[in-house]
């Protein structure tokens, strides 16, 4: 007889999907603003872009009337927490900020362009949450151009490949130290372009790239 997996109801993915649905999008420029709504929170977060790189023109049009298409999402959580709020060190705030200094790092990149959504949960469900969520949206820096959410490498792991996201955009101290990545712009545009064109259609975005994104 094959082992019985257990599923999580489709309506109960739906209301996850609805419920983040309903968050409001903020300016990453302003975290620090919502840092005590925020404090001891653990969850889900997902920060999108509205920049001029043009690797990324199909999300920043699809983003240019409200927060449609994630560029990434992660998730904040503390093991042994089981509900969305206590005294927790770091939580949605401190990953936040996390990615806010790698951002500040790239030279093609600014934080002024990104803006982000949290969903606080509890914290036996913010792993799934975070899974729904990714398989619902397929954000580019997780779905294709993987390494933005890494930290530096441990100790015996200082020669693996700069991942995909660092060598696109350049500047944490720790990648620079790593071999190089092969992989190109000019590689992965029609790649990107094409994934987010069906996204776009998917979510219910905007789809035409504008002649100033181009």
């Amino acid at each position: 007889m094959p082992l019985e997996v257990f599923q999580a109801p489709a309506t109960l993915r739906d209301q996850l999907i609805e419920f983040q649905a309903r968050q409001q999008c903020h300016p990453l420029t302003e975290l620090e603003q919502h840092k005590e709504e925020l404090a001891g929170y653990v969850g889900v977060y997902l920060l999108y872009y509205r920049g001029q790189f043009p690797l990324y023109a199909d999300i920043t049009y699809a983003n240019q009337a409200k927060c449609c298409m994630p560029i990434y999402i992660g998730k904040a959580e503390n093991p042994g927490k089981r509900t969305g709020k206590g005294t927790i060190a770091g939580g949605l705030v401190g990953r936040l900020r996390e990615h806010r200094n790698s951002i500040r790092q790239a030279p093609n990149l600014d934080v002024a362009e990104f803006q982000f959504t949290v969903v606080a949960m509890a914290v036996d469900l913010v792993a799934w949450g975070e899974a729904v969520l990714i398989r619902h949206f397929q954000p580019v820096w997780c779905s294709i151009i993987s390494g933005f959410g890494i930290h530096a490498p441990g100790k015996g792991r200082g020669a693996q490949m700069r991942s995909m996201w660092d060598e696109i955009h350049p500047g944490r101290l720790f990648a620079q130290q790593l071999p190089p990545n092969l992989v190109t712009i000019a590689n992965l545009q029609p790649r990107v372009t094409q994934h987010c064109q069906n996204m776009s259609t998917r979510l219910g975005c905007p789809t035409e790239v504008s002649s100033d994104a181009e």
